[in-house]
């Protein structure tokens, strides 16, 4: 990672995050998640996501273990975003929102 990653927004700004998320969001996609791709296919033509927030929570947690086993990160900054990723999923579980496509 070229910069620290304090907060979840500065890690989804890292190229660590933006090479991890075209890898997870690619063509492989089709085979390994093939409801996922269409309708992230799908949304795109519309300038959409597809993806659902508990799927861009997963992504944001198996890019940190990756982070982790890269030792990209420090510690303490993965405890941080960890953290801050819990946070948002239980606003997400609190408003039903979990499960919902991002248009």
């Amino acid at each position: 990672m070229k910069r620290k990653a304090k907060t979840l927004h500065e890690f989804l700004q890292t190229d660590y995050w933006q090479s991890f998320e075209a890898s997870v969001t690619g063509n492989d996609l089709f085979i390994s998640d093939p409801e996922r791709a269409e309708r992230i296919y799908d949304a795109a033509q519309d300038g959409g996501d597809g993806s659902t927030h508990a799927e861009h929570i997963q992504d944001w947690r198996d890019c940190l273990e990756a982070a982790e086993r890269d030792e990209k990160i420090q510690e303490h900054d993965l405890t941080a975003l960890r953290a801050e990723i819990d946070k948002c999923e239980a606003w997400h579980s609190a408003n039903g929102s979990l499960d919902q496509v991002i248009g």
